[in-house]
């Protein structure tokens, strides 16, 4: 397939799709004269990467594990595991900062709320 049918495919636009085989990030495919032909295979990677994307990660890191791929293709699992797990932990810390600020909402709600009953209760009582 061309590059504007995987483009439709994917949703990953041609540009897009250039600059990860600029950057090394999927290989370079076939080409019939001038044109670039993509076997279905590029469906799978460029989906990969836009789920890697969408879960954090950047598009060096994602060379840095395409660079790793063994002399077969394949991706070496020990070190997709291991960034896996530092996006998960970093996600984690990030969820725990989430909830400290949800917290710290409602202390704020609260002390708020509280100022304003006192200072309402000092007006009644200075009439």
């Amino acid at each position: 397939m061309y590059i504007g049918e995987l483009s439709k495919k994917t949703g990953v636009s041609i540009k897009a799709i250039r600059h990860y085989e600029e950057i090394g990030l999927i290989k370079s495919p076939q080409r019939k004269e001038k044109y670039r032909i993509y076997d279905n295979s590029y469906l799978n990677v460029l989906t990969m990467i836009q789920l890697a994307k969408r879960l954090g990660f950047t598009l060096s890191e994602l060379k840095n594990i395409a660079q790793a791929k063994t002399e077969k293709g394949l991706v070496p699992m020990d070190l997709l595991t291991q960034k896996i797990t530092e996006k998960r932990q970093l996600l984690l810390q990030q969820q725990e900062t989430i909830a400290q600020k949800l917290a710290g909402l409602i202390e704020l709600e609260q002390s708020v709320a509280h100022y304003n009953a006192c200072l309402l209760e000092s007006l009644v009582d200075e009439s």
